[in-house]
């Protein structure tokens, strides 16, 4: 209220100067008489007027909001348009129309979400905007200001309406190639084992090529037999559960922890598998379940973690007996002695997999470098992936 009597106050004293301006222009020319006074005066005497009724019609407009998109991952493109509506038929010079950001987009450039128009006669204005690369996080988009004001700023008016919208911003999903585990390097690039694409079933008989089986189903004997090929029947086995154990405490390789975490949880539950999140040094645990419900649950964590760098990390964790028989994805951006030792004293190593998240080759060290080679020779799947080759592509 006090901010509302404040304006009024300042605009009614900009009126007064206007006021003034007028009658001492006016004054200028009856004392000095001749072209140039009078001239004067009647030039900026249609100004004036303009001024004085710009400042007595009330500025009543509404606002409407409109995302192309309603779910987006970080580093999509936010598409936004807003459509303003006024009342009375006045004719505005310009009108300064903003987007009020959110302290969570982190713009570099807050003029992406303000555009200057000139209507004039126009009730309906519209202007739309885009953000690249937005960050991953809940944001809210609070109020739309609008500015307007007579051709040289002698009176000003501003209203802001309110406008809440929350925009949820997924985190990035990677998209990371499968292969075996003789084909997986350390180079940095994109191939990443996963028990979750290996068969999970035996052979039970043999049929006719089809169209979308995999080459490596081919039975080259029967095939090189009967002269046409012939690909393996399988007979489905019980489905594995998954356990992701994401280490937030890197700050380096944070956001990609969180891409490839996010990933292979999406990945597990589109598939049918049964996933569970264990944050290493948090207190939020996701019990093994399956379905799309939980899969929101666990992509809505991720989407508002944040990085903690003085919890430590909770190892005992890797052991209990809750996961003894389930497959164990571990993400994590430092590989240290406490982590790998956590994992040795599992007994079914077979179904850890580790990935092992740098920003750089540079950053990989030679303490690492010993620990990823002692985790391979213990019999768990070990991968080294690097950011700058692991962003080249992403899932849409």
């Amino acid at each position: 209220m006090k901010l509302g009597h404040r304006f009024a106050f300042s605009l009614w004293l900009r009126v007064m100067m206007l006021i003034i301006l007028t009658a001492a222009v006016f004054c200028y020319a009856m004392f000095q008489g001749g072209f140039v006074s009078w001239f004067l005066f009647y030039a900026f005497l249609p100004y004036a007027l303009y001024a004085l009724l710009f400042a007595l019609v009330p500025l009543r407009v509404t606002a409407k909001r409109t995302l192309q998109q309603t779910r987006l991952k970080a580093g999509d493109v936010l598409s936004v348009d807003l459509e303003i509506k006024r009342t009375n038929p006045f004719p505005y010079v310009y009108v300064l129309i903003e987007d009020d950001p959110p302290d969570t987009f982190h713009l570099k450039e807050q003029i992406e979400m303000k555009q200057m128009l000139f209507p004039w006669f126009r009730k309906t204005w519209r202007f739309s905007y885009q953000l690249n690369d937005v960050m991953r996080g809940e944001h809210h988009l609070s109020a739309v200001r609008i500015k307007t004001g007579d051709m040289f700023g002698f009176v000003e008016k501003e209203v802001i309406i309110p406008l809440e919208k929350k925009l949820l911003v997924y985190p990035k999903m990677l998209d990371l190639q499968v292969e075996s585990a003789e084909s997986v390097n350390e180079n940095g690039g994109k191939a990443v084992h996963s028990w979750l694409n290996e068969p999970t079933h035996v052979t039970t008989g043999v049929r006719e090529y089809q169209q979308g089986d995999r080459f490596a189903w081919v039975d080259w004997k029967t095939t090189a037999r009967r002269g046409q090929l012939m690909t393996k029947e399988f007979e489905q086995n019980q489905t594995k559960d998954l356990v992701v154990f994401a280490d937030f405490t890197d700050e380096a390789a944070f956001e990609t922890v969180v891409s490839i975490t996010a990933s292979v949880l999406q990945s597990a539950v589109k598939k049918g598998v049964p996933a569970g999140l264990v944050p290493l040094g948090d207190q939020h645990v996701f019990r093994v379940d399956q379905g799309e419900s939980h899969l929101q649950d666990l992509l809505y964590f991720l989407t508002m973690v944040q990085h903690h760098p003085s919890r430590a990390l909770e190892c005992k964790a890797f052991a209990a007996s809750e996961y003894q028989y389930a497959g164990k994805y571990v993400v994590t951006g430092h590989l240290h002695e406490e982590l790998a030792e956590s994992l040795f004293v599992n007994r079914n190593r077979k179904n850890i997999t580790v990935l092992l998240v740098k920003r750089a080759a540079d950053r990989y060290t030679t303490k690492e470098k010993q620990l990823v080679d002692r985790l391979k020779a213990s019999g768990m799947r070990t991968t080294v992936l690097f950011e700058d080759r692991l962003h080249e592509r992403t899932v849409r």
